[in-house]
């Protein structure tokens, strides 16, 4: 297979060779039926594998992946938390999200944060190796089902039901806070706004999500991925 040059990622710009493949995901097994798959796809070549965030951090600068095929969230790392730290770490590489999480929410939120496509876990050799080219030629890939739910999305809005897609940056970056345990005035020294302006944040994110309450907050960011529940404040 020879990509599409004029839309390439950097890396592959650069050299004439495979698209290197970076394997995330706890276990090894879907790991190993991964690399089968991947490997029979001509341009392409494992060149790691790693069962959690911090393994995959400490391989990225060895292996210098151009597409990252991960699990999300992972055992030791939320979903939105991981791709800024991978993102940091290597700029260029695309990120393709394999994930058991149907939730279109989840979906969005890991594409906002910087990932280039998102597959669901049981979707078919097909669609994966569709995905793996789409992302490593530098496009943007929903997967299928994705796309259905925001067409389902779209039409709830026109009925005047609000969803996380229709978030900004700024009020999902204060929902993540939120959800993380950081008080108002907290988070207004973070973005360097008045206290007032938290709170109007906060009171327009009830409105629209219409959830009452931190607790209905939280749940709400854990359910969509922008937090892992069990990382708490860590996960900023």
């Amino acid at each position: 297979m020879t990509l599409d040059d004029s839309a390439a990622t950097e890396p592959v710009e650069q050299a004439n060779r495979n698209c290197r493949v970076l394997l995330i995901n706890e276990h090894r097994i879907f790991r190993e039926a991964v690399r089968v798959i991947v490997e029979v796809c001509d341009g392409f070549e494992v060149v790691g594998e790693a069962a959690s965030a911090t393994e995959a951090l400490q391989l990225i600068d060895t292996v210098q992946p151009d597409v990252v095929a991960t699990e999300l969230p992972l055992p030791d790392r939320g979903s939105v938390k991981f791709i800024e730290e991978l993102l940091a770490r290597r700029p260029h590489a695309a990120i393709l999200v394999l994930s058991e999480i149907s939730d279109v929410q989840h979906a969005i939120a890991t594409m906002r944060a910087g990932a280039r496509g998102y597959v669901q876990s049981d979707a078919g050799c097909t669609e994966l190796l569709n995905a793996l080219r789409q992302v490593a030629a530098g496009r943007r890939y929903p997967c299928e089902s994705f796309t259905a739910s925001r067409r389902r999305t779209s039409k709830r809005q026109q009925a005047g039901s609000v969803s996380i897609v229709d978030l900004t940056d700024r009020q999902l970056e204060v929902l993540r806070l939120v959800a993380l345990g950081y008080r108002n005035k907290d988070i207004a020294h973070r973005f360097g706004v008045s206290v007032k302006a938290v709170q109007h944040h906060r009171a327009r994110l009830s409105e629209l999500l219409d959830l009452q309450g931190t607790a209905a907050l939280t749940s709400y960011a854990v359910r969509t991925g922008l937090v892992t529940e069990s990382l708490g404040v860590q996960s900023l």
